[in-house]
């Protein structure tokens, strides 16, 4: 047989006992986190059904507007009320705002560029 060298340690009856007790402790934590993660799982089962469940609705209530869209018949809007709502949905668009704010951002950028310049000139020629 091949001969193997053992080591042995020794510890005092407090460390053991201390050690024993840690390693304990370890092991509940251990299984309080291996059940939590099993009802986890069980419980994001539980979320996809419900979400294929409302997918499957929607999709059928989609289904159900557009039948309903097909039988209904169609409102006719006089023209002095379609140039109120193209009035309106004009009103509502926001890139016309972003421009707007993006134009002044830019103006002060500029601003603030100009008179970093003037100052960088005003060193260089002192």
């Amino acid at each position: 047989m091949k001969e193997e060298n053992l080591i042995h340690i020794k510890f005092e009856y407090d460390e053991a006992l201390k050690a024993k007790k840690d390693l304990l402790s370890s092991e509940i934590i251990l299984l309080r986190i291996s059940r939590t993660i099993k009802s986890f799982k069980q419980y994001r089962i539980e979320e996809l059904k419900l979400k294929l469940k409302i997918s499957k609705l929607l999709k059928d209530l989609k289904v159900d507007l557009l039948k309903l869209q097909k039988v209904l018949p169609k409102i006719k809007i006089p023209n002095i009320l379609k140039e109120n709502q193209e009035t309106n949905k004009e009103e509502k668009q926001g890139p016309v705002e972003k421009r707007v704010i993006q134009t002044a951002y830019d103006a002060t950028l500029e601003a603030q560029l100009a008179d970093i310049q003037e100052k960088l000139n005003a060193l260089a020629n002192s």
